[in-house]
């Protein structure tokens, strides 16, 4: 009996010297744990470095686009500094370029108000429309005889209130047109698009459409009745100051 127990004994004794002969005095259990953490801590550090490359070289592109565009945008002005025009040389090229407005798109107010109205009548001739009103005129000029013919009138107090855009249109003499016609939706579109083409210069303030539908006004009109869509135009044309 008890050379079992001194047997038993012995085996643990040897047990322990072997479990204390393992490095740095850990088990193998601890010896597993601690080699399965440095192994996840050096995965981690790798996908660290790996996730961090491609932004390094987003980083690398971006300044390379930035210092890019900060040279071509000092390049761009280098230049038109060199070439930039004196204040005399800029007023010479504006008053140019208006004199080239006023002699190739505005007419002289006497005779360009009746070109434009025969312009009107041929195209509505051309594009089969009718025209069932007068061309009513209203003239915009300051101290023009044709003025008061026209109907136009002069306010001393408008001048204030005006828009600055109004008050560049209002340097050149105007006339302001009202009339309708008669037609069929192409035949008005077609009449519109050659009167915004026109040479001469006007704006077209607003259009009106109404559909007419034919209706016999007596026996001798019955099935001659006159069907399609009523326009009314109001536009301005500019003319030459006086």
């Amino acid at each position: 009996m008890s050379t079992q127990v001194r047997e038993r004994v012995s085996r643990i004794e040897t047990r322990s010297k072997k479990i204390t002969r393992m490095p740095l005095g850990l088990t193998v259990g601890e010896m597993i744990a601690s080699l399965l953490a440095i192994a996840i801590l050096a995965w981690l550090v790798v996908a660290y470095f790996a996730s961090l490359r491609p932004q390094q070289e987003k980083l690398r592109s971006l300044e390379a686009e930035l210092a890019e565009q900060q040279r071509s945008i000092i390049g761009a002005a280098t230049s038109s500094g060199g070439d930039q025009q004196s204040p005399s040389d800029q007023a010479r090229d504006a008053l140019e370029s208006l004199e080239t407005f006023k002699t190739g798109h505005l007419k002289h107010f006497s005779s360009g108000r009746i070109e434009l109205i025969k312009e009107i009548n041929a195209l509505a001739k051309k594009n089969n429309v009718a025209l069932t009103s007068g061309i009513d005129m209203a003239a915009n000029v300051v101290n023009s005889p044709d003025a008061e013919k026209l109907g136009g009138k002069k306010d001393k107090n408008a001048g204030a209130t005006r828009k600055k855009a109004d008050q560049i249109l209002n340097a050149f003499p105007s006339v302001n047109f009202r009339f309708t016609v008669l037609g069929q939706y192409a035949n008005l579109r077609a009449f519109i698009n050659e009167i915004e083409h026109e040479k001469q210069f006007l704006v077209i303030n607003s259009i009106n459409l109404t559909n007419q539908e034919g209706k016999a006004s007596s026996r001798r009109s019955r099935g001659e009745s006159v069907s399609g869509i009523m326009l009314t135009i109001e536009m301005s044309a500019f003319f030459q100051p006086m």
